[in-house]
């Protein structure tokens, strides 16, 4: 078997599995989208909350003082969280990334090798053919020599 054949299923597994780390990337990638979309959504909520709140702040009594600085105190609680899952997702998509980077690489490696093998085994091919023709070309005038020479 050619050494261009024998490469060939490892390189279809390497391209198969870069294919599916480009998936695996792509979600990730989704998520990190969705959690910067859902935290800017959350800041600006916030934001909304404290701008109205002292937009009608008349007089204000202690319990609704309380319950606006609680629910503040929660709204910063989860945006501390929320930043924490997103930091977690960007560092799940840098991985992804560098492992599809890596197995990339390594499919156009294969790709490269099984090229240049076709490109020897081409060369051998002609050669051959070459070689066959020319071996041939000779019998032929051999034998014309001969048929001459006994005539």
């Amino acid at each position: 078997m050619m050494k261009s054949k024998r490469f060939e299923p490892i390189q279809e597994i390497a391209a198969t599995s870069a294919k599916d780390l480009s998936r695996a990337m792509a979600e990730a990638g989704r998520k990190v989208a969705d959690l910067e979309r859902q935290l800017e959504q959350l800041q600006a909520y916030r934001d909304e909350y404290v701008r109205n709140s002292t937009q009608s702040a008349g007089a204000i009594d202690a319990v609704k003082l309380q319950n606006y600085r609680s629910f503040l105190d929660r709204l910063g609680l989860a945006l501390n969280q929320h930043m924490k899952s997103l930091d977690s997702a960007r560092r799940e998509f840098e991985k992804r990334r560098a492992q599809w980077s890596e197995k990339r690489i390594e499919a156009e490696s294969l790709n490269r090798v099984i090229d240049r093998f076709r490109q020897e085994e081409q060369r051998a091919a002609d050669g051959r053919e070459q070689r066959e023709g020319d071996d041939a070309a000779m019998r032929w005038m051999l034998a014309a020599r001969a048929d001459t020479g006994n005539a």
